[in-house]
């Protein structure tokens, strides 16, 4: 019988990703842990944009609320995620999510099946400017079964 090796990972150790108001420690993608899962940790500064209305087709995501809170809306309902309260949210459910106004949001995300994401993360910059164009735009969202409404 052939088995895996175990992950670790020290957060001082994770690539970081800074955008405005926002820190993404990417911990975890999916080569990393067999295809099982991909984590990351997200931290909001007060009244931050998180990610706009998106859904995702392959694979289940799960906040937990490390500090803060997290505001929420998943099919249409605001939610406000309290510092250690959980979310998932099935496949094919759109959800958006930021801090809540004057309050942080620190949230470990996983992402269950996992699905290599990283590229993803580290091109939103240039997706979020308009600096993609339409064909691999789709290709992309495709790849990293990232759908947004």
């Amino acid at each position: 019988m052939t088995r895996s090796r175990a992950f670790v990972i020290q957060q001082q150790d994770a690539e970081t990703l800074q955008g405005n108001g926002t820190q993404l420690w990417l911990l975890a993608d999916a080569s990393d842990c067999c295809g099982a899962l991909g984590a990351n940790r997200l931290r909001l500064e007060a009244g931050a944009a998180g990610a706009k209305p998106h859904h995702h087709k392959r694979s289940s995501e799960a906040f937990y609320v490390l500090d803060g809170a997290l505001e929420m809306v998943i099919d249409g309902e605001t939610i406000t995620v309290e510092k250690g309260g959980y979310a998932v949210i099935p496949p094919g459910v759109v959800h958006s999510f930021a801090a809540s106004e004057g309050r942080v949001a620190d949230v470990f995300i996983t992402l269950a099946p996992g699905i290599d994401r990283f590229d993803y993360f580290r091109m939103l910059p240039s997706i979020m400017r308009g600096e993609v164009d339409a064909e691999r735009l789709a290709e992309v969202h495709d790849r990293y079964d990232v759908h947004f409404a």
